[in-house]
């Protein structure tokens, strides 16, 4: 599947929903209250950092190494895409 930043009509199974859900998830242990509700500006930073995020590793995905080891110590190469 490839990643997704999401958009303000579609936020499901996004990078944009998954920093969402961690913002909430972290926000009463260092802010002390409940988190605020979602609003169109705090979705339009969560959609901008996750589009910005997916942007910087395309344009730099060259730089993605995996290494895979199999049946004792031989290495094999895999290759990274994203879409």
């Amino acid at each position: 599947m490839p990643l997704k930043p999401g958009t303000p009509t579609d936020l499901g199974l996004s990078m944009a929903e998954a920093i969402q859900t961690a913002f909430n998830a972290h926000y009463k242990e260092i802010i002390g209250k409940d988190p605020p509700a979602s609003n169109k500006q705090f979705e339009l930073l969560c959609i901008a950092v996750a589009e910005g995020v997916i942007n910087h590793l395309k344009a730099h995905s060259a730089d993605f190494k995996v290494k895979t080891t199999f049946e004792g110590s031989k290495v094999f190469d895999g290759v990274v895409t994203i879409e």
